[in-house]
């Protein structure tokens, strides 16, 4: 008999790289990666792995539907922009060409709603906000679906330069937070070690009643533990052996300043999410989702990355 076929948003990306990885070693799927580039190095690198890549992207329908032909599940997601419009219509291309496709399941990566958490306190987070709207049309449309809910990426700490060398005496290292309290434990997804056995774990149980009852009842929080920064600096101390502290900074120029950035960050600051049930997940955990900690990370990317600094 041959394979139920799973397709992948953004295979190349730390995302759907993350769920191509975990299907490749669950071995039970045959798998279809959608690349905006199919020539690129990671591309064919899938490819000769196996997996079967296609061009295509979001924001263009067409190339999606056709993608999806023959899907028994799907995982999108999209890619963040500064303007409102185009990420809300890029996740409902996505979710039509689903249920065009009579596709059984799709795991949707999405987040919380800023404006509606805050009741209209903070607006404007177009990344947060237009993905949270897509929840709401998968519903409207009956699409058969789970939605998980991200939060700050682990790998942020050394992708995005949080951590730093001081300048002026270099042994000592700082972890730069915008505007969050330094003792404000805040959630995070060990994206590229937890994403994608949840996503294979959901796929693997959708056909059991009981659980699939359970997994469609409410978005579910794909987050892998909760710091503060202040512990970050703690613990990657201890670790490395090295001196590090968490400075609170607010940008006046950079990425970080950017009107929605600096919304989303006071926001989280505020507390307005909240996840009753703990994290990791319950149900991810009953599943058999073993989730990765920040101090696995800091051994594994942050130490390394700090001796290639001297």
């Amino acid at each position: 008999m041959s394979k139920k076929l799973v397709v992948v948003c953004g295979a190349t990306g730390a995302h759907g790289g993350s769920v191509v990885t975990s299907l490749l070693e669950d071995g039970r799927y045959a798998i279809r990666g959608i690349t905006r580039d199919v020539n690129s190095a990671s591309a064919q690198a899938l490819i000769a792995k196996g997996v079967e890549i296609v061009p295509g992207q979001p924001g263009d329908k067409e190339s999606v539907m056709k993608a999806f032909k023959g899907a028994y599940a799907v995982f999108g997601l999209t890619n963040p922009t500064f303007t409102p419009g185009p990420e809300y219509e890029q996740g409902k291309n996505l979710v039509d060409a689903c249920k065009a496709n009579d596709v059984s399941l799709f795991v949707w990566s999405s987040l919380p709603h800023v404006a509606e958490t805050s009741n209209g306190k903070y607006t404007g987070v177009f990344a947060f906000d237009e993905k949270a709207e897509v929840d709401k049309y998968i519903k409207s449309i009956d699409q058969p679906a789970i939605v998980f809910k991200t939060s700050g990426f682990t790998s942020n700490l050394v992708k995005f330069g949080e951590l730093r060398r001081d300048a002026q005496d270099p042994p000592k290292w700082h972890i730069y937070g915008p505007y969050v309290r330094a003792n404000f434990p805040r959630y995070a997804t060990y994206v590229e070690k937890d994403l994608g056995p949840s996503v294979v774990a959901v796929i693997n149980h959708w056909e059991d009643p009981a659980v699939r009852a359970e997994l469609e009842k409410e978005p579910i929080p794909l987050c892998s533990y909760n710091v503060s920064g202040n512990e970050k600096a703690e613990i990657v101390s201890k670790i490395s052996g090295t001196g590090v502290d968490f400075i609170v900074e607010h940008p006046t120029e950079g990425r970080n300043a950017l009107p929605m950035l600096k919304s989303m960050y006071k926001w989280a600051d505020e507390d307005y999410v909240h996840y009753p049930g703990g994290v990791p997940p319950p149900i991810l955990l009953k599943l058999g989702v073993k989730f990765h900690s920040f101090e696995e990370y800091v051994k594994e990317t942050v130490v390394p990355f700090m001796k290639s600094q001297q």
